[in-house]
């Protein structure tokens, strides 16, 4: 019976299983409970197992109803745990979700986030706790003037091949002309090399500052940093940044962070919108100015119809989520908003966006991932 449940799980897929005698830290560990009966055994092995525990049961031979029993000591106990039961394919998606979020946690800790920049005047409820941040998730923030930024942009160099690529892929140019698009690349260089320099995992720009010295937005640097793994945010955002940063490791996608600008609690649909996103998730884009200066280039991606998830963590500690699932809907273009737009409408209710909001960026993944999300937030970040 076991073997042949074993061959079972492995069989539906993205999991490989292998029988230890002991956990060890590069596999994910899970006991599986076979008969009824084994309960103070279990227990036993309990204190050797990684939190949270992982119980596989199945429906026959009081498997369940064991792992029930043990589930609720190891709670009584202070502990936590998760019980996977169901058919095969269940149970094999389960673990699949649990290596995500391990992989996810132990990509966060210890990582390196830059903060070009101090975080943008009107983000007055957007910040982060510096000493929880370090203490709770051990990563290190690295503050690095924006005057520095702009001195590496001045002098960097742009070849002439990577102008005529982001213009030979665009649908259209509207507003910047070709000097402007080589500085918009010289943004991104002079970012790619703090990047480098200082080994950062993901950053945010007080982007609107470089306005006055360059005439120029981040928002292409951004997009090109999102599409090479560089989870990369807009205006010094830090609560955002995370939001951005966590649901790349754990959708495997860049994700998209714009500002909520509609809400219709009937409809249940929000629009979102921001002058850069990852091209890597557009069916096509446009190359435009930057929506509230003017100046610049900003991108106006199409984003294809299909599945979603909205979220964002919130409070200076992250112990706050909201997260919806829903469906990219077409919309039309509105000149009055920034340069990609987002249509989608949720599953569930949006009045809290109304009545409790959490900020005003928020963060859009393709397909839907709010139960892996939750459990993040629960297992993590959670009060």
């Amino acid at each position: 019976m076991k073997g042949e449940l074993l061959r079972r799980i492995q069989a539906a897929g993205g999991v490989k299983i292998a029988e230890v005698e002991q956990p060890t830290p590069e596999r994910l560990t899970a006991m599986l409970i076979l008969t009824g009966g084994v309960e103070r055994e279990a227990l036993k092995t309990v204190s050797h197992l990684p939190s949270p525990v992982l119980l596989i049961a199945h429906p026959t031979h009081n498997s369940l109803p064991a792992a029930l029993e043990i589930l609720a000591r190891i709670r009584q106990d202070g502990g936590e745990g998760r019980i996977l039961f169901g058919p095969p394919e269940e149970i094999a998606a389960g673990l699949r979700e649990e290596m995500t979020l391990a992989e996810a946690w132990e990509e966060l800790r210890f990582s390196r986030i830059g903060l070009i920049g101090e975080p943008s005047d009107w983000l007055v409820a957007s910040g982060v706790d510096h000493a929880f941040v370090k203490g709770r998730l051990s990563v290190e923030l690295v503050e690095v003037a924006i005057d520095e930024l702009v001195e590496r942009v001045e002098k960097a160099r742009v070849p002439k091949k990577e102008i005529a690529a982001f213009i030979k892929g665009a649908g259209a140019v509207e507003e910047p002309d070709p000097a402007d698009i080589r500085g918009a690349i010289a943004i991104y260089k002079g970012l790619r090399s703090l990047v480098d320099e200082h080994r950062l995992a993901a950053l945010t720009v007080r982007c609107f500052d470089l306005l006055g010295p360059l005439g120029n937005t981040g928002c292409y640097a951004l997009s090109r940093l999102n599409d090479e793994g560089i989870p990369a945010g807009c205006e010094g955002d830090l609560q955002s940044l995370f939001s951005l940063y966590i649901g790349f490791l754990l959708s495997g996608r860049p994700a998209f962070m714009g500002n909520i600008s509609s809400i219709d609690p009937d409809g249940r649909t929000v629009g979102i919108s921001h002058c850069t996103c990852p091209l890597t998730l557009t069916e096509g884009y446009a190359i435009r100015s930057h929506f509230e200066s003017g100046l610049g280039v900003g991108i106006s991606g199409e984003f294809p119809t299909g599945p979603c998830t909205l979220f964002r963590f919130g409070g200076e500690r992250l112990d706050q989520l909201f997260v919806g699932e829903g469906t990219i809907e077409e919309a039309p273009f509105r000149e009055d908003l920034c340069r990609t737009q987002v249509r989608a409408v949720m599953r569930g209710p949006v009045d809290s966006l109304l009545t409790a909001p959490l900020g005003n960026h928020h963060v859009l993944v393709f397909g839907h991932h709010a139960a892996v999300i939750g459990r993040f937030f629960e297992r993590h970040l959670g009060p």
